[in-house]
């Protein structure tokens, strides 16, 4: 067998000789319009936006893809369905890293779009009178249940500072209605599911208590929070485990209530 040595110019030629040729495959002009034909239904559909992605929006010239946007639909729905563990973890980790990012997005959409944000909200709660009235339900199953002294005691503990990243109460300000003030910090349950006492209850600012939401504790207070600090876990830690015992008080009884011996 002999193989002959081709010049870099024969060699282009070549290349642009099979792509010409795959491209009238996979491709025919219909009254002045090109139509392409998905590699996965075979159906012929226009090469525009409409019918396939492109492979990369900021370089146009590289095409579109293979398949239509409808199989590249479905394809996609069947990885999501077959790897939903690995998609959320994907997602949260995403999420993590560009915490500040989304934060600042989301404010920015509200902002720019209050009055649309306001009116979808309440048509949502109108549409939806049963969610919100269990929503409500499962809020005050989820209110602690300690004593004014208490919540004192559990502030100064922690400096006066919020538990997960150490903003100060006196720049705990929050806005609603247009109105900007400042306000007391929001008795965070650590473990979602757990007790409502002091047990279970450290000072949070708004931001990082709706950062939380219902996660565990190591999933979402770990490195990859920004505002993690290993010497504000340790206190946490230290809080819910034993500290809060001594400054527990003792309930009184209410009037009415009160067990009588026979």
């Amino acid at each position: 067998m002999v193989f002959i040595k081709l010049t870099p110019e024969e060699k282009k030629l070549r290349s642009e000789q099979r792509k010409q040729k795959t491209w009238k495959e996979k491709h025919k002009i219909i009254e002045g319009i090109i139509y392409k034909q998905c590699t996965k239904c075979q159906e012929w559909k226009p090469e525009t936006i409409d019918y396939f992605y492109m492979r990369n929006k900021s370089k146009p010239d590289r095409g579109f893809n293979a398949e239509c946007i409808e199989c590249s639909k479905d394809k996609a729905r069947i990885y999501e369905r077959n790897h939903k563990e690995e998609q959320k973890e994907n997602f949260n980790e995403w999420y993590l890293n560009n915490k500040k990012r989304n934060y600042k997005r989301g404010c920015k959409w509200k902002e720019n779009n209050k009055e649309y944000y306001t009116e979808i909200h309440r048509k949502w709660l109108n549409e939806n009178p049963d969610k919100t009235k269990q929503y409500q339900e499962n809020r005050q199953h989820k209110n602690h249940k300690i004593t004014k002294q208490e919540w004192k005691s559990c502030k100064e503990y922690f400096n006066n500072q919020c538990a997960y990243c150490g903003l100060p109460i006196k720049e705990h300000y929050y806005t609603r209605l247009g109105v900007t003030k400042l306000g007391d910090f929001h008795k965070e349950h650590v473990n979602h599911e757990g007790s409502n006492d002091l047990s279970n209850c450290v000072p949070s600012c708004g931001r990082c208590n709706s950062s939380k939401h219902k996660a565990i504790l190591e999933y979402w207070y770990n490195l990859n929070n920004p505002n993690y600090t290993q010497e504000r876990y340790d206190k946490i830690m230290n809080w819910i485990t034993e500290d809060y015992k001594q400054y527990i008080e003792e309930q009184k009884p209410k009037k009415g209530k009160e067990k009588t011996d026979v």
